[in-house]
């Protein structure tokens, strides 16, 4: 008797440790290397955190805001949190609760225990070439960078001035010449960092010609370059101040100079993918100024335009090469971007088609773009490239690479900012359950079947 009682206690003991390790199993659900890469990044994340954040919360008045932020992220089986006081992991429960998207650099805006929080996804495996990267030890994390540049627009901009006619969009076909323009005065920007002592009325010469032969796209423009801008430079200071380097010292100035005449060395196509380089050059230029230029961007103004606009402007011919190299690429863009519309613009204008509208609020999380495009026979504007996943009370659209449009509408009951989904007559029909559900290369749809507008009788509102 007292033999098979120890029998089966042994049995019952094996059965318990299978049970511990398959739930040990379950909950860690990482190879260890796996979960080593992951716990080390992690580590650089926090420590970069705790050692910028304080230093940008004094750096200026305009970023003081990251003295309170705090930056979640999270890689679907794990979640931590961190701010300038240091981090820890934290329940992945509550943060599943949220509903985020955990893609590699998805990032959102949300509160966490009442505080302001910036979340970013670290994706279910962390790129091979992000941890090579890290290995050299001056290098910051890329989710760290990302990070702070999405909450300096979440936060610290969230009290700025905003032109309300300005916006980002290309005039379709896009011309050349407001390209060279703005690539000179990059050009010539970089050449002032560097020493050159006429570098900045050289550019003031070329910002001159683009202000007054490209009034439009100056007014167009200037809520982006204010804003890209302002937080690519801080997204830069914060990562030279998670190295522990100070303001002005001499380090800090080559590195800084790095990062300049890296993004410079871009021949740009766009006007607001200039806008990044633009801002990061004048800030800089404006802080070995002495400027507080920083309050200035908030109230209005463009870094640019604090540092050239009052510069006697030095006459220098054009980059011809430059000038060629730049109107091949805009003429191939053209032809690529008609292609991109071509398929849209036939559903979106045929008669027997409808128009889906979305609206801004139902978008989850981060999204991708293309270019943005303004066409002279359309209200609206034409979104190329678009990746995005919309979340509604009973079902999702996700867009992948897409082409759609984008206006403000009162079609729905109610003033919004609208994504507008370009759908084939056979595309449109009910199922028998009462949805619309199809899917296509660029689009994911199974929603509850849409309402139509009181306003145009081929836009139909989806059911949020």
């Amino acid at each position: 008797m007292w033999r098979t009682l120890m029998m089966i206690a042994r049995m019952f003991g094996i059965l318990l440790l299978v049970v511990l390790a398959a739930g040990s199993i379950a909950v860690s659900a990482e190879p260890p290397n796996e979960q080593a890469g992951t716990d080390a990044y992690v580590r650089r994340m926090t420590e970069a955190t705790r050692a910028a954040w304080p230093a940008l919360a004094e750096f200026n008045e305009v970023t003081r805001v990251f003295a309170d932020v705090q930056l979640l992220t999270s890689n679907g089986r794990r979640a931590w949190l961190m701010n300038a006081h240091g981090g820890h992991e934290i329940d992945m429960a509550a943060v599943r609760a949220l509903g985020l998207s955990y893609g590699y650099k998805s990032f959102d805006k949300l509160r966490w225990q009442g505080r302001p929080a910036v979340f970013v996804g670290m994706g279910e495996a962390l790129p091979e070439d992000e941890l090579l990267r890290l290995k050299d030890p001056q290098a910051v994390p890329e989710l760290f960078s990302l990070a702070t540049h999405e909450a300096f627009h979440f936060y610290a901009e969230a009290a700025w001035a905003h032109h309300p006619d300005a916006e980002r969009s290309i005039r379709y076909p896009a011309v050349a010449e407001p390209r060279l323009y703005r690539n000179l005065m990059i050009r010539h920007l970089l050449a002032a960092a560097r020493g050159e002592t006429d570098g900045v009325a050289r550019a003031g010469y070329w910002y001159r010609r683009w202000l007054d032969e490209h009034a439009d796209e100056s007014t167009d423009i200037r809520n982006t370059d204010r804003s890209e801008g302002s937080a690519r430079y801080v997204e830069w200071v914060a990562q030279l101040l998670a190295l522990g380097l100070g303001p002005g010292t001499v380090e800090w100035q080559r590195l800084m100079l790095e990062k300049l005449s890296l993004s410079s060395r871009t021949e740009y196509l766009a006007a607001d993918h200039e806008s990044y380089a633009l801002g990061a050059l004048a800030g800089h230029l404006l802080d070995r100024r002495g400027v507080n230029w920083l309050p200035r961007v908030a109230r209005g103004e463009m870094p640019v335009s604090i540092l050239l606009g009052s510069v006697v402007p030095l006459e220098n011919p054009p980059d011809e090469s430059l000038g060629r190299r730049l109107r091949e690429a805009i003429a191939e863009t053209n032809r690529e971007a008609a292609q991109a519309f071509e398929p849209f613009l036939r559903r979106f204008n045929d008669p027997a088609g409808q128009r889906l509208l979305v609206p801004q609020g139902a978008m989850q999380g981060s999204f991708g773009l293309g270019n943005t495009y303004r066409i002279a026979a359309l209200s609206e504007k034409i979104e190329t490239g678009v990746d995005a996943r919309f979340a509604l009370s009973d079902g999702r659209i996700d867009l992948r690479t897409a082409t759609v449009a984008s206006h403000v509408k009162e079609d729905c009951g109610r003033k919004d900012f609208y994504w507008i989904l370009a759908l084939s007559e056979a595309e449109f029909e009910e199922t028998a359950e009462g949805r619309l559900r199809f899917e296509r290369d660029d689009l994911q749809l199974d929603i509850p079947y849409p309402l139509k507008s009181s306003q145009d009788p081929r836009s139909w509102c989806v059911q949020v």
